[in-house]
């Protein structure tokens, strides 16, 4: 009993003894060498240039108009294209219907333009001898599509000089087919009758003379919604007064006799036209016309024949007479709303844009 007690412990003496150097009989017994120690530290994961600290792309600027962007031409760092010439691109968001002219400013070598759409194509341009300026030369004086087009400045520079510049896209408003066609399609559109049609006329209308305003038609339009749809007459006044300096007209709806007489007693008991008809005031730069409702011209004056411009005031109407040199009688009209404030403005139109006169 004492000989199994005194075995057991000395088993298990060995056993506590042995056990710090178990793993070093195993490295051995896999082929290994005790002696050789495993770093057990991760390695350090080699550095890679993140990316950013890369340096970042050169951006293209973006040309805004009616704005000088500036710029240089440097040989060494400006890209060079065909025959050796340098070149500086910046970025332009146009339509085909904007009317476009460019502005190169520069004290040093002279300096030209290219066009390219994106599918790298040129557009044709042209430097126009008077101003300086170059312009589309396509069809219709524009850009082909609405879109991004690259805008290039090119020069052949000398040396080692930059040659510094400015570039101005400037926005002369539509061109005439652009214009014309937003124009008759608001008007083919208008219901005078319908409130929700004559807004959306005028929002059109604003919206075409924000676009372009250089000519008379959404002026001359304005002009008689103002007046007749929504009898604001000094929002009309502004627009016909802007037709006219534009070379367009202030159009005025009128009724007259036949015969130009006066207003007489008829038979209903009423005053009216014995010859009622229906027609338009035109008042231009220098030239008043009365045409019938087809635009056939009845009647043109110019201010020096106009001798005598009055207005005459009856219970229910506002009429104005145009008393020419050697008339046979003088012309006798009631302008449409049958409103003094129209007769007034009647008046003060021919007085200021034909006569060349005020009172």
């Amino acid at each position: 009993m004492k000989r199994q007690l005194l075995f057991r412990v000395t088993i298990l003496l060995v056993t506590i003894f042995l056990a710090p150097f178990s793993n070093l009989f195993t490295v051995q017994a896999q082929g290994g060498d005790a002696r050789l120690k495993t770093d057990t530290k991760p390695k350090p994961t080699p550095k890679t240039e993140s990316k950013s600290n890369k340096p970042a792309a050169p951006v293209t600027p973006t040309l805004t108009f009616n704005q000088e962007s500036k710029g240089r031409l440097d040989p060494r760092v400006s890209e060079k294209g065909t025959g050796g010439a340098l070149f500086e691109e910046f970025l332009l968001t146009a339509t085909s219907g904007d009317l476009l002219t460019f502005q190169i400013q520069s004290e040093g070598a002279p300096l030209s333009l290219q066009i390219l759409d994106k599918e790298s194509k040129e557009v044709a341009v042209k430097k126009d001898v008077g101003s300086n300026e170059f312009k589309i030369n396509t069809p219709t004086g524009a850009l082909p599509n609405d879109g991004e087009y690259r805008v290039r400045v090119t020069g052949q520079v000398s040396g080692k000089t930059a040659v510094p510049y400015t570039l101005k896209v400037n926005r002369l408003g539509l061109t005439a087919n652009a214009y014309n066609e937003r124009f008759n399609q608001t008007v083919i559109n208008f219901r005078e009758n319908e409130p929700a049609s004559v807004d959306e006329t005028l929002t059109r209308l604003e919206e075409l003379v924000k676009d372009d305003s250089s000519k008379a038609g959404a002026f001359e339009m304005l002009g008689i919604i103002y007046l007749y749809n929504k009898q604001a007459f000094d929002k009309a006044e502004a627009a016909m007064e802007q037709a006219i300096k534009l070379n367009g007209a202030a159009v005025i709806k009128i009724s007259y006799d036949g015969q130009w007489r006066r207003m007489a007693k008829l038979k209903s008991g009423k005053y009216g036209w014995e010859d009622a008809r229906a027609g338009w005031l035109r008042i231009r730069p220098g030239q008043v016309a009365l045409t019938d409702p087809t635009n056939k011209t009845l009647v043109t004056l110019t201010g020096a024949q106009i001798k005598e411009l009055s207005k005459i005031l009856t219970a229910t109407n506002n009429l104005v007479t145009i008393t020419a040199d050697n008339p046979r009688k003088p012309f006798i009209f009631a302008p449409g709303s049958g409103q003094q404030a129209e007769a007034d403005l009647v008046i003060k139109l021919i007085q200021n844009y034909v006569m060349g006169k005020t009172n």
